[in-house]
């Protein structure tokens, strides 16, 4: 198989018009190829429950029962859903690299194009911004089309199917376990809320920038311009937000497997439920954690990607 792979062909329409949304965008740049993804998507978020069953059926049949042949066979189909996990997580994220470069190379195309066209026109645009938009700014944008669908549906996916399993088991501990982990989703939506306004200005912080540098040809002579100093503040406020709503669901996202480990301990005590069944939550709370996370990268990463289409729509 030759690799790289060629690029994604994209049909043009003939009308220089940005799409009206970023899901729009999504959709004409990579059209049926995310029902592709969403379907490797849903695969590994299926795959994803299967080792906590796996895990509770090894503690309590294998290992409680001394059973060596059980323990091995089960062991043995632990790992074949691992490594069938892993090939299709490889392949999904190979999938959406190629949608998401193929979105780059033909935006920055199709920008190329809108910016020549404005060569010695009545209003045309500075080079500097021109740079930034065609450099840097297309590929937040472009880079969301791979995973815009499928990464949303693989960690939702996986937080139901989880979820799910686990209120079957233990309904509970599955209590105190949701109980950390929905003000986790309202602090990501607030934290990002508060940040957004900041990358659109951050957006025309550089643009202006990029502007002053093109025209003056000198980056030294402008060292005092406000731009550069704005960018600064406008950084560290975005860390100030981010990283505290980082750190209060860091400690959110610990004290899960706690309440896990003294529910579950305590049922287990009254003969209530068994170690295995403990285990499995422990288990299955560290994998919460990871698309939780995930799926507040990716809130950030859309909300970012919306606000540099919206710039750049309002620039072509």
């Amino acid at each position: 198989m030759k690799y790289p792979p060629p690029p994604l062909t994209i049909e043009r329409t003939g009308d220089d018009a940005p799409a009206k949304s970023l899901p729009s965008y999504i959709r004409f740049m990579s059209g049926r190829h995310q029902i592709g993804l969403c379907g490797i998507a849903l695969l590994i978020a299926v795959l994803s429950t299967i080792p906590l069953e796996l895990q509770r059926q090894i503690v309590n049949r294998g290992i409680s029962d001394a059973d060596v042949r059980v323990l091995l066979t089960l062991g043995g189909v632990y790992l074949i859903v691992i490594l069938g996990q892993s090939g299709l997580k490889f392949g999904l994220k190979l999938y959406q690299g190629w949608i998401s470069e193929s979105a780059i190379r033909n935006s920055r195309e199709h920008l190329s194009c809108v910016q020549e066209g404005r060569h010695g026109t009545a209003g045309s645009d500075t080079s500097g911004r021109a740079v930034s938009i065609i450099g840097s700014e297309i590929e937040h944008v472009g880079g969301f089309v791979g995973e815009g669908l499928s990464e949303a549906v693989v960690q939702v996916a996986t937080l139901v199917f989880i979820i799910g399993y686990l209120a079957f088991v233990e309904p509970l501990i599955m209590a105190v376990g949701l109980a950390l982990l929905v003000p986790q989703v309202l602090i990501a939506v607030r934290v990002q809320h508060a940040i957004n306004p900041l990358v659109a200005t951050r957006v025309d912080l550089l643009r202006r920038l990029g502007s002053r540098v093109a025209s003056a040809g000198d980056l030294a002579g402008h060292r005092d311009h406000e731009e550069i100093g704005g960018i600064y503040d406008n950084r560290m406020r975005i860390y100030l937000l981010k990283f505290a709503g980082k750190t209060a669901m860091n400690l959110l996202n610990a004290l899960a497997p706690l309440g896990a480990l003294l529910v579950g301990g305590y049922l287990v005590t009254q003969g209530a439920t068994t170690i295995g069944t403990v285990v499995a939550f422990m288990s299955g709370f560290e994998r919460l954690s990871d698309p939780a996370r995930q799926l507040t990268v990716f809130y950030r990463s859309a909300s970012q990607a919306s606000v540099h289409h919206r710039k750049i729509a309002e620039w072509i």
